[in-house]
């Protein structure tokens, strides 16, 4: 008769052999993993991004500024959890692909995963846009007074486009004391095409112009005026 021991020890063995050994995780759960690290490093730079721009009122970083050794302050760079190097902009996986607006008020960051890719968006908050075209706009009212002073004092002859300009005729007539700045660049308020900016065009014969200012909505905010 066997003893108990020996039977305990049979049943022990046979249910060895009945589980089923531990298999490798599947290539597709280990991509998965390593993509969320990649989504982690992403919302890292997307941190750095964030607060640069913050300190520097809401001016992104430009795109040459955003990599390890750039003038973007990142005080731990993140790495490629693939290749174990450093994260680098590229198209292949744990690479980056970095772009801003022209401006510099917004920006896109895209993490580049096994498959697919991982999206961030940014850029200045409403609140700052609406109080920043405000700031637009009066800046453009006192370019106008300043057009208006330079007629009176040419006989109602409107200034060309090119005289309009803080360093320019108008901008150096007597009694302009400050020429306004762009609350985007704060820098004096410039005839273009960016945010901010303003355009100026008289109208046949110097007798009327008009003047527009790009604002944050897309829309532009238009004043005129024409002697009689």
């Amino acid at each position: 008769m066997r003893s108990p021991r020996f039977t305990i020890l049979v049943l022990a063995l046979v249910a060895g052999l009945l589980v089923p050994a531990a298999l490798p995780a599947p290539a597709s759960a280990a991509g998965s993993f390593v993509d969320k690290q990649v989504q982690m490093n992403i919302l890292l730079l997307q941190g750095y991004i964030n607060t640069q721009a913050e300190k520097n009122g809401f001016v992104y970083p430009a795109k040459a500024d955003v990599k390890k050794g750039g003038a973007l302050i990142a005080p731990v760079w993140p790495g490629n959890p693939w290749t174990g190097g450093t994260m680098a902009p590229g198209a292949s996986r744990g690479t980056y692909t970095y772009t801003v607006k022209a401006d510099l008020s917004g920006y896109t960051l895209v993490g580049h995963l096994s498959k697919g890719s991982y999206k961030i968006v940014g850029g200045v908050p409403k609140w700052l846009k609406d109080e920043r075209d405000v700031s637009s706009k009066a800046g453009l009212a006192l370019v106008q007074q300043y057009v208006e002073m330079w007629a009176r004092a040419h006989a109602g002859d409107y200034p060309p486009a090119e005289d309009v300009a803080a360093g320019g005729p108008v901008g150096l007539q007597p009694g302009v004391p400050i020429w306004p700045q762009s609350p985007w660049t704060h820098a004096a308020m410039t005839q273009g095409q960016a945010t901010g900016d303003f355009t100026y065009a008289p109208s046949g014969g110097g007798s009327g112009y008009t003047l527009r200012v790009h604002l944050a909505t897309g829309k532009d905010w238009t004043v005129s005026s024409s002697t009689p």
